[in-house]
């Protein structure tokens, strides 16, 4: 449970996430989904409830949630790069800093993560000679630098031009074809068709139905899943 004094943000939420999953968070805005996420690593502390991480209680408060955060990627709406750094010196600092890793080596791997989202030549740049869709890009390149074990995404495409879009969606695609572990709350239903093993939608602060893509866009159950779909399809 999560409450903000008096409202309810999050009711009697529960769900399982497994090493490979790629889960997509849909529902309408104020249903929760975004706090949800941010409970999961802790950037908003449940009001009551355990968060289970590769079989840690990190919701304990003898636990350093920092180290855990560091397995956690997590790429939010508005990018938060920092914009008196070059590309660069954004994607090398927290491996330099938290993992310990040498400037060469984190270099290195930054600069193959950039080959990889067709930013190579933008390693010098800073943040605001960058369009929104390769800012966002950065963003996921800069949680992958820290070679996280699942990846949280807020909604990575709501504050892009949607000619932009795609740009943020394909890279997200090809590491959920790595297999990487990955939770999207997201508005993109073609993406969350295509590419996620399990499907979450989210109403009034909790969990209202759980299935595969098939199942929630094409056999929904519920009322109220029945009515959002007939808005966003």
């Amino acid at each position: 449970m999560k409450e903000f004094g008096k409202m309810k943000a999050l009711n009697d939420v529960s769900l399982d996430i497994y090493q490979g999953d790629v889960v997509c968070i849909i529902g309408p805005s104020g249903s929760g989904k975004s706090t949800f996420l941010r409970c999961l690593n802790l950037l908003e502390m449940p009001t009551s409830g355990e968060v289970y991480f590769e079989g840690v209680n990190i919701t304990n408060k003898k636990v350093d949630i920092n180290k855990h955060r560091q397995k956690m990627g997590m790429v939010f709406q508005l990018f938060h790069l920092f914009p008196h750094m070059t590309i660069m010196k954004n994607l090398t600092l927290a491996p330099m800093k938290l993992l310990g890793v040498s400037e060469e080596e984190a270099k290195a791997e930054a600069m193959r993560l950039l080959k990889r989202v067709d930013l190579a030549d933008r390693a010098d740049a800073y943040p605001d000679q960058l369009s929104g869709g390769q800012k966002q890009r950065i963003a996921i390149v800069r949680a992958l630098c820290m070679k996280p074990d699942v990846m949280l995404f807020d909604e990575p495409t709501s504050a892009l031009d949607p000619e932009m879009v795609g740009e943020v969606l394909s890279v997200m695609r090809e590491l959920a074809s790595e297999q990487m572990t990955m939770v999207v709350v997201t508005h993109e239903m073609g993406f969350a068709k295509e590419v996620a093993s399990k499907v979450i939608f989210m109403a009034d602060g909790t969990i209202v139905e759980t299935g595969t893509p098939r199942e929630i866009f094409e056999m929904p159950t519920s009322d109220r899943l029945k009515s959002f779909l007939s808005k966003v399809l």
